[in-house]
């Protein structure tokens, strides 16, 4: 409570201050401002005048660039160019498509020109020797050339049997 009457005497005695006026501000025997009203600086009139002048020329120039009725303006053709529409993408998913058709055939063709050549692939031959590559002693890795060999041969011989069962059918 005494905080609050001290900061109330405070702005109290503030208040009176500014309401006082002093008897030489108020006999009236002031000059009065000189005031340079030349033409050659710009002023209130002429800034509003040519404001107007320059929104009429902008109006008459941006019109001129209007584009014609069925026509695109400038604006729009800009973009359009760097937006992307659903028939872009279908054409490049159809060449993609039609790519990936193409290098899926000509592997097949490749791979399987002859059965002698062909192999089946384990599915990944370090499954064999499935462990860390860290700390391996020189000498115990185990050599898989002769595993997936023995593959190879099990393949050739099953197509050799397809082949006589084909051959006896006909």
């Amino acid at each position: 409570m005494f905080a609050a009457r001290q900061r109330a005497g405070c702005i109290f005695r503030q208040l009176q201050r500014t309401t006082r006026s002093y008897a030489s501000d108020a006999h009236g025997h002031h000059k009065p401002a000189a005031v340079n009203e030349s033409f050659g600086s710009l002023s209130c009139v002429q800034k509003g005048s040519i404001a107007t002048v320059a929104v009429f020329f902008g109006g008459v120039l941006f019109y001129q660039f209007v584009p014609a009725k069925g026509a695109d303006s400038a604006i729009t053709n800009l973009i359009n160019k760097y937006t992307s529409r659903a028939e872009d993408w279908e054409e490049i998913n159809a060449l993609h498509t039609k790519a990936m058709e193409q290098a899926g055939f000509d592997r097949n063709l490749f791979e399987n020109a002859s059965n002698k050549h062909r192999f089946v692939d384990v599915a990944y031959p370090e499954a064999f020797q499935s462990h860390a590559p860290r700390n391996i002693q020189a000498g115990h890795l185990i050599h898989l050339d002769n595993v997936v060999d023995h593959y190879r041969q099990q393949h050739v011989k099953a197509e050799e049997q397809k082949a006589k069962k084909l051959a006896e059918k006909k």
